[in-house]
């Protein structure tokens, strides 16, 4: 096969995956937008995925955390002291808490692709639950 064949078989390839994560975007995109307005523009955060997997969404959408939701991360937080397991299960209960999209049974598949998926939505929910820099 020559140099040609495979660059032309590639770059064919490249453009269906194109064309797929095209359509997954604008499914993802029309739920962006349902969330911002149900939650409010800022009150959301839009984590976009590194690479398209068939079948799964091209980005999760983490709501701010409620008061309540936010204060139990925080007291067991400092309950764990220097424990990393415990402040690494608060964490994901709040990543838990905090995901908006996709649906539970989406979201575990899309953990198998992106095994640190869980990390960034509870720092995002994290984010999106503290107040910027000094004014």
């Amino acid at each position: 096969m020559s140099i040609e064949e495979i660059e032309e078989r590639r770059a064919k390839r490249k453009e269906a995956i194109e064309k797929a994560r095209g359509a997954q975007y604008e499914k993802d995109l029309e739920e962006v937008d349902k969330l911002e307005i149900e939650h409010g523009d800022d009150r959301v955060g839009v984590l976009k995925m590194p690479s398209f997997v068939t079948g799964l969404p091209t980005l999760v959408v983490v709501k701010t955390p409620a008061a309540a939701q936010f204060n139990r991360f925080r007291t067991r937080v400092r309950k764990a002291a220097q424990n990393t397991e415990a402040i690494g299960a608060a964490k994901d209960e709040l990543a838990q808490s905090c995901l908006a999209y996709p649906d539970a049974a989406t979201y575990e598949r899309m953990r198998e692709a992106w095994p640190s998926i869980h990390d960034n939505v509870g720092l995002e929910a994290i984010r999106l639950g503290e107040a910027e820099g000094k004014g």
